[in-house]
């Protein structure tokens, strides 16, 4: 059975690979069994942040031996301050729902006390024996905090944990505590498990250590100066953060700014290079067609065409500008296709009332326009080719065409 790591072999391991796999600092001062005037740091480094900004790196370290401090247990403390703030939280509430008075005198006060504590400390015995995350924490995590240090870790043994569930819980604490986490394999090697989260950067906590002199003499001999990683990690999710903050704030200023005042932007097709031709009406989606015929709305199938020619009764001749003659079924799909371009006012006639001849079957679709003169039908075809092609559909006819 293979040895189990000591927490001596721990500190060793991290003191001598730590800052050369993860902070790469020239001049640099490492140490095991570090004392503040107070604490002790199992592991300490140190190298100048900046000129005259020395910055400190902690690491606690725990092995198998030790492994009741790295599980989460209830800290008294938390359980008796969530307990009070309960009972407070509980005595106004119930004295808003009753509508209660309290009038402190000297019988009602001592009598809130008594009630306070005597809730506080019911309240805080259920918080207890219901074990709440809120009220849980580590130990080791509580101890660090208590070093003076810009970052802080924690150094594990990779035996020191039988159970994946407790490491995970111990993982997701540091996280939250802003604390780095590091295994220690067999042969000493790192690996990094969660990053620190630096705090307070250009705090001298060098000063609360007894070696400081001594260890100000090793940093000071060509140091080089820069962020360490976990700044550089936290830098960036700032900026990212601004970044984001200042997108939102710019698009609500532009809602607010479109919503009083008109776009932001102008709208492109307002120049006058991208006017409407004269027969096309956007606004409407209609498109007269030449010489104000007569318009109508929607995308039905054809109408059925006229069958008495009644625009041709009379002596006077006239004439129309045909689109396309087609069988009934191809009428009705040209019609949907001119109308989905924007046209409208086009009208249907049988065959029979242009050319002499056997009836038909097949229909004649026009702009629905008659004209007395040849020379207005032309034109008005030449128009209407003009039209077509502006709006992408392909001409069949569009012809002047007189009616018999």
């Amino acid at each position: 059975m293979p040895k189990a790591l000591t927490e001596r072999f721990i500190q060793n391991a991290v003191a001598e690979r730590l800052n050369d796999k993860y902070y790469g600092r020239k001049s640099a001062y490492v140490s095991t069994e570090v004392y503040t005037r107070l604490k002790r740091a199992d592991v300490l480094l140190s190298f100048m942040r900046a000129k005259g900004r020395p910055y400190v790196v902690v690491v606690e370290a725990k092995s198998r031996t030790t492994i009741h401090q790295l599980k989460l247990r209830n800290n008294p403390k938390k359980v008796q301050w969530t307990g009070r703030l309960l009972t407070l939280a509980f005595f106004i509430a119930l004295s808003g729902i009753i509508g209660y008075e309290w009038y402190f005198n000297a019988l009602n006060t001592t009598l809130l006390l008594l009630l306070f504590v005597a809730g506080s400390l019911i309240i805080t015995s259920v918080v207890g024996r219901l074990k709440l995350s809120v009220t849980k924490s580590i130990s080791a995590i509580e101890q660090l905090g208590r070093y003076p240090a810009n970052e802080s870790w924690i150094a594990v043994g990779e035996d020191t944990f039988v159970n994946a569930e407790q490491f995970e819980t111990l993982r997701q604490q540091c996280r939250k505590n802003g604390v780095g986490l590091l295994i220690v394999d067999a042969r000493g090697r790192l690996t990094i498990r969660e990053i620190p989260r630096p705090r307070h950067i250009f705090n001298d906590y060098l000063s609360r250590y007894g070696k400081r002199r001594e260890i100000l003499a090793v940093i000071d001999r060509n140091p080089s100066y820069g962020a360490t990683p976990p700044e550089r990690k936290q830098n960036r999710r700032r900026f990212l953060n601004i970044g984001l903050l200042l997108l939102v704030t710019a698009l609500l200023v532009l809602l607010v700014y479109e919503k009083s005042y008109g776009p932001v932007i102008p709208d492109p097709f307002a120049d006058p290079r991208f006017d409407s031709p004269a027969d096309v009406r956007i606004g409407e989606r209609t498109v007269e067609a030449p010489e104000g015929s007569e318009s109508t709305s929607g995308t039905a199938p054809a109408p059925p065409p006229a069958d008495d020619c009644k625009s041709a009764e009379g002596n006077q001749r006239l004439y129309i500008v045909v689109d396309a003659i087609l069988p009934a079924e191809e009428a009705t799909v040209r019609l949907t296709q001119l109308r989905a371009a924007g046209m409208r006012g086009h009208r249907t006639l049988n065959e029979h009332c242009l050319t002499e001849g056997p009836t038909s079957e097949r229909v004649v679709i026009y702009t629905g326009t008659t004209y007395d003169a040849p020379t207005r039908a032309d034109a008005a075809a030449a128009d209407y080719r003009r039209l077509l092609n502006q709006l992408g559909q392909s001409p069949i006819i569009a012809q002047s065409w007189e009616l018999k």
